[in-house]
């Protein structure tokens, strides 16, 4: 299907609007237990919005019936906690996210690259926004009824999380994405979990023995950043981009992912690495110089010198910084 970017069409399936409806790309029910409405999030240009004004246009039929189910069924999992988030089906976590990462460069085509120039453009393009076809296309299964084979398209990685008090109940909350790998990552409660969007579950399969030894801990925040870096960084070495075929019926579709073979990834780097934790890492005070020591040396809050997880304490922030 073709891709409309006006503000007079849904954004997920293209019809025109006939009253002016739009969707909150962060659910305000989700604003609401993190006290979102008023905090501001980073656009790719290093302005800042407020969450309550990430709205994109959305027809009645996908807000109130398509949308509206997958929404729900993540926000009682989340409410339940980790144990209940855990069993969710996976690809209604991964339609959940998803909406929300395309939603966040869909709203990006409204928006002025510098507020005081509107002739300089937006921060997004259309053309740019092309980069989306294919996750728009994977979106439409939240409106039609979809089977991958002989894979998922995405790989996924949950795991526990400390959860905080009401003295520091922000540490409850945290979103990151990146537009270059598409990977996405959220804390909610004690519940965190990475999502690969677009790697036709290569991840998944590559990473399946790694991240297993953490699924029976519970992790600090700053270890889920340094497990997010991971797999974005790998992403971003991936060699190939994901392929799909489409089989469509008057009922349902089945996505057929073809996975890629022969060299997958290029080399890793464990500077370039070290970069993109001193990015993420950088609410801790830590710069790349102390993450960093040549010629291959990363340091890690998630495991030890001989590879076992690393224990954080609760409470290790204020000790980081």
């Amino acid at each position: 299907m073709s891709i409309s970017f006006s503000k007079n069409n849904c954004f997920l399936c293209g019809d025109g609007l006939s009253e002016n409806t739009e969707e909150h790309i962060f659910p305000k029910w989700l604003q609401r237990e993190f006290n979102l409405w008023n905090q501001t999030i980073f656009l790719l240009n290093g302005t800042e919005i407020p969450y309550r004004m990430l709205k994109i246009p959305c027809c009645n039929t996908c807000n109130n019936e398509h949308l509206s189910q997958v929404e729900n069924d993540v926000k009682n999992a989340v409410e339940r906690g980790f144990d209940s988030f855990i069993e969710l089906d996976q690809d209604k976590i991964f339609y959940w996210a998803s909406k929300i990462l395309y939603g966040m460069y869909y709203k990006e085509m409204s928006l002025n690259i510098d507020r005081k120039d509107p002739s300089a453009g937006t921060i997004m393009d259309p053309e740019t926004m092309r980069k989306f076809e294919t996750l728009h296309m994977l979106l439409q299964g939240i409106r039609f009824p979809t089977k991958y084979a002989p894979v998922k398209p995405y790989s996924i990685f949950i795991f526990k999380i400390y959860e905080y008090g009401e003295e520091d109940y922000e540490s409850n909350f945290n979103y990151f994405d990146s537009y270059y790998s598409t990977v996405f990552g959220m804390q909610m409660n004690d519940i965190g979990f990475v999502l690969c969007i677009e790697d036709s579950g290569i991840q998944s399969e590559f990473g399946k023995i790694y991240f297993n030894k953490y699924k029976d801990k519970t992790l600090h925040p700053i270890q889920l950043k340094e497990i997010y870096v991971k797999i974005h960084y790998k992403q971003v070495l991936a060699t190939q981009p994901p392929r799909y075929m489409i089989i469509e019926t008057e009922s349902d579709r089945v996505v057929q992912v073809i996975q890629p073979s022969g060299d997958v990834f290029e080399d890793w780097s464990q500077e370039m690495y070290a970069h993109g934790l001193a990015h993420y890492w950088s609410g801790y005070s830590l710069r790349f110089e102390d993450i960093y020591f040549p010629p291959d040396q990363v340091i890690s809050f998630l495991n030890n010198e001989d590879g076992s997880f690393k224990q954080l304490p609760k409470n290790i922030i204020g000790r980081i910084e």
